[in-house]
């Protein structure tokens, strides 16, 4: 008697799950109908969740993608303050040789233009050629080493003006870098830290 019982309240339930997903009139219309927008309402929920939470992700990212930003700004400029820093140290230190070149160059001058004559026993002064005794090997020695100094500061001169070159051409990109990374963030004000410039150490010297 059970098993009948049971066998004869299954199928009622077996139908009326059928009835809802194919729409029979044998199911009362209110409460299927009712069911529906139950079912609907929280597809629709789930569906406004599932956008926003796209909307969320969008706005990390723009947040991301604004800070990233603002972080190549910062790094371009840190960049280009740095080479303008080594521009303008090697500017000063460029201007210390030349110094120093033009100092050697007025002791050459002081000492009449003398040219030393090596391994000749002899050497001309103003075009007059005397015996060389002691003091004039020194003399010899001295000329020699003035124009040797004379020589390296040339030299020196001459490097450090073509690394200063160098430098500037370095300078040139970074603050054209700089420009373009600044374009993409207009007004935008990159970090900027207020330390004691390392190139004015050196200007009680000039």
């Amino acid at each position: 008697m059970l098993s009948a019982t049971i066998s004869t309240l299954s199928p009622p339930a077996h139908n009326f799950e059928c009835s809802l997903r194919e729409g029979s009139s044998n199911v009362i219309p209110s409460k299927h109908e009712h069911l529906l927008r139950i079912i609907y309402a929280g597809h629709d929920l789930e569906r406004q969740m599932y956008i926003l939470s796209l909307d969320g992700i969008d706005v990390n990212d723009t947040e991301q993608d604004k800070l990233f930003t603002m972080y190549s700004i910062d790094t371009v400029h840190s960049s280009y303050l740095a080479a303008q820093s080594r521009v303008r140290q090697y500017t000063q230190f460029v201007a210390i040789l030349q110094h120093s070149e033009c100092a050697w160059a007025q002791r050459i001058q002081e000492m009449g233009h003398g040219v030393p004559e090596p391994n000749t026993g002899r050497m001309s002064v103003d075009g007059i050629k005397e015996q060389v005794d002691e003091q004039d090997i020194l003399l010899a020695r001295t000329i020699e080493t003035v124009f040797a100094n004379y020589a390296a500061a040339q030299d020196r001169v001459r490097q450090y003006t073509q690394f200063l070159t160098i430098l500037k051409s370095e300078e040139d990109a970074w603050a054209e870098r700089f420009q373009e990374a600044s374009s993409v963030m207009p007004g935008y004000e990159p970090v900027r830290c207020d330390h004691p410039r390392k190139g004015d150490l050196i200007k009680p010297l000039l």
